[in-house]
């Protein structure tokens, strides 16, 4: 499926949150302490009066893993770490993204995942995370983003961004109440994200917020997951968060043909 026709699932991917909202994103992680990680990569992208924010690892000296709702079409600029506490170096990003894809067997129709590569124009120095060791699948990870570190009143979810990075540990947990909370109340979100791979992270006073998506959800210096949606969309960390599987054998293959 091509980048253009995977913006149609943008309103469904947000879960209920209005299209005003969605397109200026997640915005820190909740509960997190200032950290450095030199190979998250700040994503802003510029279109219009419009903007929206998202995080991404670099993953090779060249390409950068995010969560595919990320793209718009318009400018794309990518803040890359290049010195540990330096400026970050920007960089646009001009090539088209190369986005997960299988064919649905029922109607033979490609059906995007929330997964995704951006190219560099040129080579980073920052170093990339390593991809994951799948053999041992840990039961707690570091989340990472530069969206909004606390919520309002009664934990609504508010907007901002933080000038620096945020990270948190969050634990594995069981994505069936996640499910469930999609299949009765978002039915149509549910389409979408049953037939993709994600696991679920959930840790009190812990949650990602709108401008968190596409950031590493890494274990000891190794990536093993991008991070995809929240469950509660107006009040936070009331749900389990959603990431990207990057052990999945299909996931896991995509990205070593294409960087590679």
């Amino acid at each position: 499926m091509a980048a253009t026709t995977w913006l149609w699932l943008l309103p469904l991917l947000w879960i209920g949150v209005t299209v005003s909202t969605v397109l200026d994103l997640q915005k820190r992680i909740i509960g997190g302490q200032p950290c450095e990680r030199q190979y998250h990569v700040k994503l802003r992208v510029a279109a219009g009066k419009s903007s929206k924010l998202c995080g991404g690892s670099l993953i090779s000296d060249r390409w950068i893993l995010t969560a595919a709702h990320c793209w718009k079409p318009g400018k794309v600029f990518a803040d890359v770490s290049v010195n540990p506490g330096g400026p970050p170096q920007e960089m646009q990003i001009t090539a088209e993204p190369v986005i997960f894809t299988d064919k649905d067997n029922e109607t033979n129709r490609r059906r995007s995942h929330d997964i995704m590569l951006l190219q560099l124009p040129s080579p980073s120095n920052a170093p990339p995370v390593a991809l994951p060791d799948c053999n041992l699948f840990p039961e707690m990870f570091e989340i990472a983003g530069h969206a909004a570190t606390t919520g309002g009143p009664n934990d609504e979810r508010k907007p901002g961004e933080s000038p620096t990075l945020h990270c948190a540990d969050i634990e594995v947990v069981n994505c069936a109440d996640l499910k469930n909370t999609l299949q009765i109340d978002f039915q149509k979100v549910y389409q979408v994200k049953e037939y993709q791979h994600w696991f679920c992270g959930q840790t009190s006073k812990m949650d990602i917020c709108y401008g968190d998506s596409g950031g590493g959800v890494v274990y000891k210096d190794k990536i093993y997951g991008v991070i995809s949606f929240l469950g509660d969309p107006h009040r936070v960390c009331r749900k389990a968060a959603a990431f990207m599987d990057l052990c999945n054998p299909e996931y896991a293959a995509w990205i070593t043909q294409n960087i590679t």
